[in-house]
């Protein structure tokens, strides 16, 4: 997978959106806040022209209390979902995508789920675990599959 197959950008739209600003959540610390790391990943990968962060799923924060608009994360994940290759077989931990995916869910849902590379099998997964954001997230990703 390269770096032109992923819109960077659109996806740092919707990520820039979830943050909280220094006027609501305080000093800014990216390397502890969720929607931080999401795009220090984004630039990373947009800096290295690469799809891979290495050891990136390892570095997702994961003492990151702070309450986020739930509306933004939806529309973010749907949209890091959208920008997922399906590459199931060849689905790697480092890959931008799950990187970034996994923080943005960690923040939504307050745990990370197994990802084998398919966007369908993962949004039919968070539906059973969490059937409050799980059609929502679905419809989310269903309208940008759409337009």
């Amino acid at each position: 997978m390269s770096v032109r197959n992923i819109d960077l950008d659109k996806m740092q739209h919707f990520i820039d959106r979830c943050c909280k600003t220094e006027s609501e959540c305080g000093k800014c610390d990216r390397a502890r806040c969720l929607v931080g790391f999401a795009q220090t990943a984004l630039a990373y990968a947009r800096q290295k022209n690469t799809t891979r962060i290495p050891r990136g799923h390892e570095l997702v924060p994961q003492d990151d209390l702070r309450v986020y608009y739930q509306e933004d994360l939806i529309n973010a994940l749907a949209e890091v979902l959208h920008q997922c290759q399906n590459c199931r077989d060849n689905h790697e931990e480092e890959c931008v995508i799950n990187v970034t995916r996994r923080a943005l869910e960690l923040a939504l849902l307050g745990e990370n789920f197994d990802y084998e590379g398919s966007a369908s099998a993962y949004l039919m997964q968070v539906g059973r675990h969490n059937p409050e954001v799980g059609p929502k997230l679905l419809q989310a990703y269903q309208s940008r599959k759409n337009s």
